[in-house]
């Protein structure tokens, strides 16, 4: 689908005051819209099973606080997320684990503790280069990024932000032929997801 143009760039408002569906298929960068790719339905399966995945081990972080309050985590997908104001830029990861915010509040990057993004044959260029230096600019701390097959997540490649260093570093890359766990970490907190968790296979 072809979106009405602006050749002129958008403030923040400006975008954020788009109908919905336009919104939902476009990013910001610069000021500029840009249409994001194609996904298709294993794409949206794997994401699918990595924010059920994600939620869960939020879930267990939570039960782990006998006292006091845990904190708030939340899992979402596919939401609009401000990168940084001027100029303005805006970003939709397949899966974020961010910090509670009211509803009708606009993500920042300060709120996301990890993004994730499955790489798809449309979205690779994008997702290594592009976003993984703009989510590294805007502070946030951990990046995934899954590659997958029909049968599910294949590799899941982990990096973070350490100390002063610019940009992010590999943490560490898993395997689904060789690894027990696709995602096996304590930091922001604990989370172990299994490789059967990211199956999009069709039941036998």
């Amino acid at each position: 689908m072809n979106w009405p143009e602006h050749p002129d760039p958008l403030t923040l408002d400006e975008y954020l005051a788009l109908d919905e569906e336009i919104q939902r298929e476009t990013e910001l960068v610069d000021g500029i819209r840009v249409q994001r790719e194609q996904r298709g339905r294993a794409h949206q399966k794997t994401a699918f099973r990595l924010a059920n995945a994600l939620e869960a081990a939020v879930r267990k972080h939570r039960q782990s606080y006998s006292t006091g309050n845990p904190p708030c985590y939340e899992v979402n997908t596919e939401v609009n997320v401000v990168l940084w104001n001027v100029p303005p830029a805006t970003r939709k990861p397949d899966v974020i684990v961010h910090r509670c915010r009211n509803q009708f509040e606009t993500l920042e990057a300060a709120d996301a503790l990890v993004v994730a993004e499955v790489i798809s044959r449309w979205s690779e260029s994008r997702d290594r280069i592009h976003k993984m230096g703009e989510y590294a600019k805007a502070g946030i701390p951990h990046y995934l990024i899954v590659q997958f097959d029909e049968a599910g997540a294949t590799i899941v490649e982990h990096y973070g932000l350490l100390g002063a260093q610019p940009g992010y570093s590999k943490i560490g890359i898993t395997h689904r032929d060789r690894d027990i766990w696709a995602l096996n970490v304590t930091v922001p907190f604990d989370i172990q997801v299994g490789w059967p968790e990211l199956d999009i296979g069709l039941p036998i």
